[in-house]
């Protein structure tokens, strides 16, 4: 079977997977379930607070249900000790059940001995030959998914045998290093099987362009659809300037729209050539919402000579395991900010991680994202001390007190960071100009049975009386950010709160100031998402949004998956702006 890209061959291999169709397709190998089960496991070493608790207890012979997962992270946030101490004393940690405490006794047994300095390798190794039966498991298994995941744990333990030195402990360097190949996709030599696996009787997943020179009995084609066949090409993330390409006419956008054009009719002629007995092509006629499909229109160009039919789905796709919804019960009302409604809107399952388990948020920042919780910092300073004179003098201090409290003080960047912070600090206390500050709070409003609530970062009384309500941002503007369920849950309490009240949004990076309007139709629709958002969540839908570019940089790239089983219980006044 042979597709353009490979997330669509990993989607494919799932499918097929579920069905019971064996298949041979490795993948990204760092998003394999049985590889994130193995990095979560390994965190767990270096993380304080475990996030890799919540894949690692569904390992073969662990399964500690949710509740008692639950009651570790909720432990865990409370304390402070050293990474993976915890397990050998799992009996001080009050409300685990007996059954939990007998569990975590052999993740204990599992991972005892290993410490943060632990190499990775090694770990594992003990782990899958000594302390486990997965390896011979695998090993010995006649089912071609647990070879295929032989084969995946194989690669993997090859890559981890030989890892560049660097300073830091050896996990958290193993775990940058697989964000960084993920994100730059540079990890495609770890995607080819081994030769010793090509023998294994099961459907072969490639990408066209992996099979250029290969030919097969039978090939399948999917979705020979205009949408995805060619396709519309991807934007540029920097176009070349006019005229630049020699032998070319038109804009850079004219250019490259052409030669992908031309490159995806070669390779869909790679891909019809693969054929040396049947070729079989497969295009829906329909979408999920039942608007027609159309054909590729490659395919049309054969003419009458393929045979066509119409064929309805024999089976049904069983569920996959990370889309069941996670039971919930909520302690009370459901609160929620609107910048966290936006963020489930962005991708449910990072909520639910982030906001729901309360493990997802950000653990460790580079220097530039410090830069900026130094400018939030001053800012808010101002904002705290109303009333204050802040001349040229006082601002700089006020910047860098925030840069030493952030640790950029001594960074070799320091000079150049505290000119951009004044700059950006500056251009706050100039917006604030000639307005009367206001004390903030925090605002509420009911949809149905849940509440959302906003809180305003400054509040100002303009010369003509009225308020203004503004949400400021250090880094850039966003597209489309003022439509977001987060914008519209913000101009809803402020107006709610202040009739006639404006409402602004505020990018000190750009230096610039956006009034945030919308009708009232628009503000109905708004909200009615917000209520439709917040049924979802108090039903426990969380369902992943893949994004090749988001994903590795996501806290919660390494535990994404399917969750313990039983019922979570969230209290709900933890939750908030």
């Amino acid at each position: 079977m042979l597709c353009r890209g490979n997330e669509k061959l990993a989607d494919l291999a799932a499918d097929l997977e579920r069905l019971g169709v064996p298949v041979l397709f490795l993948g990204s190998l760092f998003e394999r379930p049985e590889i994130r089960d193995l990095v979560a496991l390994l965190s767990m070493l270096t993380d304080r607070r475990a996030m890799g608790l919540v894949r690692a207890a569904s390992w073969p012979g662990i399964g500690l249900e949710m509740p008692d997962v639950a009651t570790v992270l909720g432990h865990l946030a409370k304390v402070d000790t050293p990474p993976a101490t915890w397990l050998a004393d799992s009996a001080s940690i009050s409300g685990l059940s007996p059954d939990g405490m007998s569990r975590l006794a052999k993740l204990a047994a599992i991972l005892k001995g290993f410490g943060q300095e632990a190499s990775p390798w090694t770990t594992l190794a003990v782990v899958l030959l000594d302390r486990t039966r997965l390896a011979a498991e695998f090993a010995n298994s006649d089912n071609a998914a647990a070879r295929t995941r032989g084969i995946a744990i194989w690669q993997f333990m090859n890559f981890l045998r030989v890892q560049p030195p660097g300073a830091g402990l050896p996990i958290v360097r193993l775990m940058d290093r697989i964000r960084r190949l993920v994100r730059l996709s540079d990890e495609r030599d770890l995607r080819q099987l081994p030769a010793a696996a090509q023998g294994i009787d099961a459907v072969r997943l490639m990408t066209m362009h992996g099979a250029k020179g290969l030919e097969f009995p039978v090939v399948h084609l999917p979705g020979m659809n205009a949408d995805s066949m060619p396709g519309s090409p991807q934007p540029q993330n920097c176009p070349p300037p006019v005229g630049m390409v020699e032998g070319a006419e038109g804009t850079a956008l004219r250019i490259h729209q052409l030669e992908h054009y031309q490159e995806q009719e070669c390779v869909f002629y790679v891909a019809l050539s693969r054929a040396q007995d049947r070729l079989f092509l497969y295009a829906p006629t329909q979408k999920r919402n039942r608007a027609a499909r159309k054909l590729s229109p490659y395919v049309d160009r054969l003419g009458s000579a393929p045979k066509r039919s119409h064929l309805a789905p024999q089976r049904e796709l069983p569920p996959s395991p990370g889309a069941a919804n996670v039971p919930l019960s909520f302690d009370g009302q459901v609160r929620f900010s609107g910048a966290q409604l936006a963020l489930y809107e962005s991708c449910p399952r990072r909520f639910f991680y982030t906001h729901v388990l309360k493990i997802g948020g950000r653990r460790t920042s580079s220097a530039f994202m410090q830069l900026h919780e130094a400018v939030r910092s001053a800012f808010t300073s101002m904002i705290d001390d109303a009333g204050s004179v802040v001349d040229d003098a006082t601002l700089a201090q006020r910047v860098d007190r925030a840069m030493s409290e952030h640790d950029l003080a001594d960074h070799a960047h320091a000079p150049h960071f505290r000119e951009m912070a004044i700059a950006m600090v500056r251009f706050f206390t100039r917006i604030r100009e000639g307005h009367a500050p206001q004390l903030a709070t925090t605002l509420s409003i009911s949809v149905g049975q849940s509440a959302v609530v906003v809180r305003p970062d400054d509040v100002l009384v303009r010369p003509d009386g009225r308020r203004t309500l503004r949400r400021i941002q250090t880094g850039h503007k966003r597209s489309a950010e003022e439509d977001d369920v987060g914008a519209a849950a913000f101009i809803v309490a402020s107006r709610q709160a202040f009739p006639g009240a404006v409402v602004e949004l505020i990018h000190l990076a750009d230096e610039s100031v956006f009034a945030l309007e919308m009708t009232d139709r628009v503000i109905n629709n708004r909200t009615e998402k917000l209520r439709e958002l917040l049924s979802k969540i108090t039903s426990g839908e969380f369902p992943a949004e893949e994004s090749p570019r988001r994903c590795p940089s996501c806290p919660a790239f390494f535990v994404c998956g399917p969750t313990p089983q039983g019922v979570l219980r969230t209290i709900s006044s933890r939750h908030g702006t």
